[in-house]
């Protein structure tokens, strides 16, 4: 892999990617619709010359097209936040795998716990061949992690409030940071063998939303609160989300479900919670004082 084109770039994952790969001295197009996120990522890495931006939408097969030209693999991260429009994602895969089929690129796809059950059918008619790759991940964490469950939850902890039980804090899942997934989809891709299969990525083991949020107390010196969500607050969420109930009811089916249908990658050198919590906390501090 000598260039490669990471979608929606400006996105948490997105950047970690970006870092890896320039990292391992691969040119990277990052394709994003944000003109202030590509600008970040500008600056984050002006001391390199692997880095070209370009602005586009990422369902437009002609503004894709123009950026994918000589790229060897295309990336593109779906599900890994609760954000994501279902109907969007669909056009944006279907756009990306026909690029990826003009241009003769390999599509390596990474989703998350919040793909809605009944749209599984749709993501499973995208893939064929042996030049793409599904990977499935658990739910990310870290620095640039955001619009996650588990991020609002770190959020609440960092400032001093209770959290919510939006899911049952004791039920044990794995989590993965945020910067060993991108390394972990960078291995996988450079993998000539991996391409044609699903593969699933482990973090550090099975652990629970309230184990993680009491590491998270350690930090800033402070217990974990949680305070119950009350039927009106949840018949408004589910108001001003229509989805939450199914993304919730999913969320909290994936436990036994996850992984299920491919090849388990990662893990064994997966950053310890301890370690990656007690850094997205002194991130998100950092953040948090620098606007104050």
């Amino acid at each position: 892999m000598l260039r490669a084109m990471v979608v929606r770039a400006g996105s948490g994952w997105g950047k970690a990617l970006v870092e890896q790969l320039i990292g391992a001295n691969v040119e990277v197009v990052a394709y994003s619709g944000s003109q202030r996120k590509l600008e970040s990522l500008e600056k984050a890495f002006s001391s390199s010359s692997l880095l070209r931006t370009a602005r586009g939408n990422a369902r437009n097969r002609s503004e894709l097209l123009t950026a994918a030209e000589g790229v060897d693999v295309i990336f593109c991260g779906v599900y890994l936040t609760y954000d994501d429009n279902p109907e969007k994602v669909g056009q944006m895969l279907e756009a990306v795998r026909s690029i990826a089929a003009v241009t003769g690129a390999k599509m390596v796809t990474l989703e998350g716990v919040y793909l809605p059950s009944n749209e599984m059918e749709t993501v499973n008619s995208i893939h064929s061949g042996a030049t793409s790759m599904r990977i499935f991940s658990p739910e990310l964490y870290g620095g640039t992690a955001s619009n996650t469950l588990i991020h609002y939850a770190l959020r609440k902890i960092v400032q001093g409030k209770p959290v919510k039980l939006l899911i049952n804090p004791s039920v044990r899942r794995d989590y993965l940071y945020v910067d060993d997934a991108a390394r972990y989809v960078m291995e996988l891709a450079l993998m000539e063998s991996a391409y044609g299969s699903d593969w699933y990525l482990r973090g550090n083991g099975l652990i629970s939303q309230a184990e993680l949020l009491d590491l998270a107390g350690s930090v800033v010196q402070a217990v974990p609160r949680f305070e119950p969500i009350g039927g009106w607050q949840r018949r408004l969420l589910q108001w001003y989300e229509p989805r939450a109930k199914k993304i919730l009811d999913r969320y909290e089916r994936l436990g036994n479900e996850f992984g299920s249908n491919g090849t388990e990658y990662g893990g064994v050198l997966s950053t310890p919670y301890q370690e990656g919590i007690a850094s997205t906390v002194k991130r998100m501090l950092a953040k948090q004082n620098s606007v104050h």
